[in-house]
């Protein structure tokens, strides 16, 4: 007895085809935002870690300060009495605000270290404004004059009163 197989070769239906473009539809649909999201919040994440090394900057100098035997005053002191608020540091001299004991951002005495001087940042895509007040590093960083609520950077600022301030502003990360 001799069988015969007969092969049948069926192709996809059309319904079949649309079903599986449906499902590959939604599922780039729900992926795709995922994937686009991944580099703000690696952008943040970036922003974060900034923020951190100049918080632990900022405690860092302030400590010493103290150590030092220096304690913030209501008035500035200027003329010859300003050069005693200099934290020294293997790499220089910082010079601290006399409100509140913080690194200026960047410094008009000693060896006039700027935040960006106790900071390692590497990347092609951040980039840093630095004066006697404000330290901004980031992303998208708005005119200088003065620091907005837009953008994508850290502001540090040294004159905060009672203290420096470190703010990571995502908005348009």
């Amino acid at each position: 007895m001799n069988w015969v197989i007969i092969a049948s070769r069926k192709g996809f239906t059309l319904i079949e085809l649309i079903v599986v473009v449906v499902i590959l539809s939604v599922l780039a649909i729900v992926a795709i935002p995922k994937f686009a999201n991944l580099q703000k919040e690696a952008r943040i994440a970036v922003l974060e870690g900034i923020a951190g090394s100049m918080r632990s900057a900022a405690l860092l100098t302030k400590s010493k300060a103290r150590v030092s035997g220096l304690s913030s005053v209501s008035a500035n002191p200027g003329g010859s009495e300003q050069t005693d608020y200099l934290v020294d540091f293997p790499f220089g001299s910082a010079e601290v605000d006399w409100r509140n004991l913080c690194p200026e951002s960047q410094a008009e005495l000693g060896s006039r270290l700027t935040m960006l001087d106790f900071l390692e940042i590497n990347g092609k895509d951040v980039t840093s404004q630095v004066n006697n007040r404000y330290t901004l590093v980031g992303y998208d960083i708005p005119g200088f004059s003065v620091p907005t609520n837009r953008g994508c950077y850290v502001i540090y600022d040294s004159f905060g009163n009672p203290d420096c301030t470190v703010v990571v502003v995502s908005v348009d990360c």
